[in-house]
């Protein structure tokens, strides 16, 4: 009988454990690269992800920036992300370079990222 008080006492505590874990703190980002005109994803796509500014900023051993390229439908999805502050940047071949900064403050994020076509270039002769 004290066995089973024990183990309901320990079930109580772990359960009262979870109730009260603190909220969590990284987020999951799916991105999806599309071209502006057409709306067509952009294979292969170099994107960095940095972490700036937030709850973990100060924590040493920490990961603070990501890099990957999106799959054939122009998706990428990074987990394990800091809440915070975070620069992206997108490098593609035939793009101009995207670069801007985004507050993550949900769990997991959707952000879409739309790539504008080759500035046209500029002589001074």
């Amino acid at each position: 009988m004290r066995n089973v008080a024990r183990l309901m006492v320990l079930s109580l505590i772990l359960a009262a454990r979870r109730v009260a874990a603190p909220p969590e703190e990284n987020s999951r980002l799916n991105l999806q690269v599309l071209t502006e005109e057409t709306k067509r994803p952009v294979a292969s796509a170099h994107v960095v992800v940095r972490f700036v500014s937030g709850k973990k900023f100060f924590i040493k051993d920490k990961r603070t920036s990501w890099e990957a390229q999106t799959n054939k439908k122009g998706e990428l999805m990074l987990d394990d992300i800091p809440l915070g502050h975070i620069k992206i940047q997108v490098i593609a071949k035939g793009y101009q370079t995207f670069g801007n900064e985004f507050e993550l403050t949900k769990p997991e994020e959707d952000l879409t990222i739309l790539l504008k076509p080759p500035a046209k270039q500029v002589s001074a002769y």
